[in-house]
């Protein structure tokens, strides 16, 4: 059995993101991967990738559940890197190239639209497109 290392986070600085912008990626992508054991028991606990999340972000039921069941069954390792980043201090919409590692499947590849908008003074994402990349 092949076992995808949960700490697999590659992200490539390019273009003009800013450094708060990686630090919301790069947030995005550990969280993801160390959430398979990342309870105090060694637990599935995806609290820590939901913390990047808006809840009002459209489909954020149906992508919670969709983590929820792919980080509760294997673990993932996952690689983003940014493609595009346009807007402003405000607002972001950003093209990442996200590879997810699933333990026994061949890896995913996609390039997902991301929304990034601050809120109370922290990037969180808005909007995430296609979501169904994460279906388990």
């Amino acid at each position: 059995m092949r076992v995808i290392a949960l700490s697999l986070v590659a992200i490539a600085l390019w273009g003009q993101s800013a450094p708060d912008v990686m630090e919301l990626i790069r947030s995005v992508g550990a969280a993801l991967s160390n959430a398979h054991s990342g309870g105090p028991h060694n637990e599935p606990d995806p609290a820590p990738f939901f913390d990047n999340f808006d809840p009002a972000m459209p489909g954020y039921a149906k992508f919670r559940n969709e983590i929820e069941e792919l980080v509760g069954s294997d673990p993932v390792g996952t690689q983003i890197e940014v493609l595009s980043d346009e807007g402003d201090d405000r607002k972001r919409a950003l093209e990442l190239d996200w590879i997810l590692e699933i333990d026994d499947q061949q890896p995913r590849r996609q390039v997902i639209k991301c929304t990034i908008e601050r809120r109370k003074g922290k990037w969180k994402i808005t909007a995430l497109d296609p979501i169904e990349f994460f279906k388990d």
